[in-house]
């Protein structure tokens, strides 16, 4: 009997690793998901422990390769988290936590660096050119950029910065531990804001924005292609892992990129809601544009040629997970039992509005002041309405970045999406994926085994670049899983739960500026 030819995908999300192997027609072989820890501190501080991911990444490694599945494993391809910061020496060694994608420590330097007379939306206006004619965005005012990151420690640890051999984002940490190669997907580096992306075929660092940002070139990994084989698996990864040494190893993408290409969206103006720690409305796209005012552009993605919709939310899965922990519940099966006291909770929690701002927000609006909470609560309220809330809160929020997107889109008559894909630890729900079809009033389909789809995106892209697999395959292939259409009484009720939640924004953004201005 023919043996399958197999490829692995790591996905290095937020709050776990997700390791899985797939067949070339994306069929799920063996699977494994390992968890760590964040630490959050004082003044917007967010890290995490490199060693931590890797022993995890090991560990969902060795989990997969001793599944008792025999695999015929060609390639790895690595996505997650990006935005973030790992300092290294030449020998690969961390120097520093993880600064990761949440952390808004560096939001003065880049007030400082954008500032300037005259200004549009708080950047000078000739900067502002630069690098929107250049990147297709600009550095965000929230600090939550891996440029912020980087021009922290260069203001506050000079010595460390001084030592540092190079700046990697987390996805290319893991990948210089497999290979020993240090490189950056170009797609990853986009949030330096010092490359030229108006190539999608070939993005390289641009003079002019290394000087204007005030980055050292030699610090900067050298820039590679998503689809590229950067290497193989050394002796001493291999040892770690399990993972055979030789193995040929892919950069891979972020896990906004690598997403749609996992749920089958590989084609343009195909959108996906993807439902994870944090969330993200995304679709590939064929030009270049940028909103400054949402926050929200379009950028280099993984498929070749082509750019994506970045808009992401910091607070989804979040949120269901810290409002699990305020309210005691214990760790096994925690989320079926939320899902069922929401299913008895009625639509709109009786007027119960969740604010899911928890760590501040990105788009549709830029604001690292804005917190959460629980708008209009009454003794009528109990615990099943507290967590129907929360899942519509987010949905309302995710409502609101919908129409960003969709306006983005709209450039080029794509304006609305009938329909839309949708992935993530979310779409496990019962009950989750109904609320966001009523709430954006769109026809959602809940793709099959979403838990493991970024890290189906990483495989296939692997299958790509090893050349087990060509484009016109890749796209070919489409969203598998259940269909969900708008209910008339939902979409009735939540309009006006709508209404108020932007409401709520609207009339308290000042006082939520002037409340936490001193915690940031």
């Amino acid at each position: 009997m023919e043996s399958s030819t197999d490829f692995v995908g790591v996905d290095l999300g937020t709050s776990s690793v997700k390791v899985a192997a797939f067949d070339l027609r994306g069929n799920v072989r063996a699977t494994s998901t390992r968890r760590y820890p964040i630490e959050l501190g004082e003044s917007g501080m967010a890290e995490q422990d490199p060693e931590k991911w890797w022993k995890a990444v090991s560990e969902g490694l060795r989990d997969v390769f001793s599944s008792g599945t025999t695999l015929n494993v060609r390639g790895i391809g690595f996505t997650g988290q990006w935005g973030g910061t790992v300092p290294v020496d030449a020998e690969g060694n961390p120097l520093h936590k993880a600064i990761i994608w949440l952390d808004t420590r560096g939001r003065d330097v880049i007030h400082r660096l954008t500032a300037g007379f005259p200004s549009i939306s708080g950047y000078r206006v000739d900067k502002l050119y630069s690098w929107l004619t250049k990147t297709g965005g600009a550095p965000t005012h929230s600090g939550k950029d891996s440029l912020a990151h980087i021009l922290y420690l260069k203001q506050n640890f000079p010595d460390l910065y001084r030592g540092t051999h190079k700046f990697l984002e987390p996805k290319d940490y893991i990948v210089m531990k497999m290979t020993g190669a240090f490189v950056g997907s170009w797609d990853n580096t986009v949030t330096l804001w010092a490359t030229d992306n108006r190539d999608p075929y070939h993005v390289k660092y641009d003079d002019g924005l290394l000087k204007l940002a005030g980055l050292d070139r030699e610090k900067l990994p050298d820039l590679v292609a998503p689809t590229e084989v950067v290497g193989s698996a050394t002796g001493r990864a291999s040892g770690d892992t399990g993972v055979p040494e030789g193995t040929k190893v892919i950069s891979g993408c972020g896990d906004n990129q690598c997403s749609p290409v996992g749920v089958g969206c590989a084609d343009d103006y195909l959108p996906l809601l993807y439902i994870g720690t944090s969330s993200w409305i995304t679709a590939h796209v064929p030009f270049k544009k940028t909103d400054i005012f949402h926050n929200t552009a379009t950028l280099p993605s993984a498929i070749p040629g082509r750019y994506f919709v970045i808009a992401t939310q910091e607070n989804a899965g979040n949120a269901f997970e810290f409002m699990g922990t305020i309210l005691n519940f214990p760790s096994q099966n925690k989320y079926k039992e939320m899902d069922l006291m929401a299913s008895s909770s009625p639509r709109c929690a009786k007027k119960l509005l969740f604010l899911p701002w928890l760590y501040g927000e990105r788009t549709p609006i830029e604001d690292p002041y804005a917190r959460g909470g629980l708008f209009n609560l009454s003794l009528e309220h109990d615990r099943n309405d507290v967590v129907r809330a929360v899942m519509e809160g987010v949905a309302y929020n995710t409502r609101w970045l919908l129409g960003v997107v969709e306006n983005l889109m709209g450039a080029r008559g794509k304006a609305r999406s009938e329909g839309i894909v949708m992935s993530g630890g979310g779409a496990l729900s019962s009950l989750w994926p109904q609320i966001f079809s009523d709430v954006l009033e769109r026809e959602l389909t809940v793709i099959d085994d979403p838990i493991y789809s970024t890290a189906k995106g990483a495989a296939m892209l692997a299958a790509l670049g090893t050349k087990n697999l060509t484009l016109e395959q890749l796209r070919a292939m489409k969203p598998v899983g259940r269909v969900l259409r708008p209910q008339k009484e939902g979409v009735e009720a939540y309009r006006e739960g709508y209404h108020q939640f932007l409401q709520y924004y609207k009339n308290n953004k000042r006082s939520l500026k002037e409340y936490n201005r001193g915690r940031q």
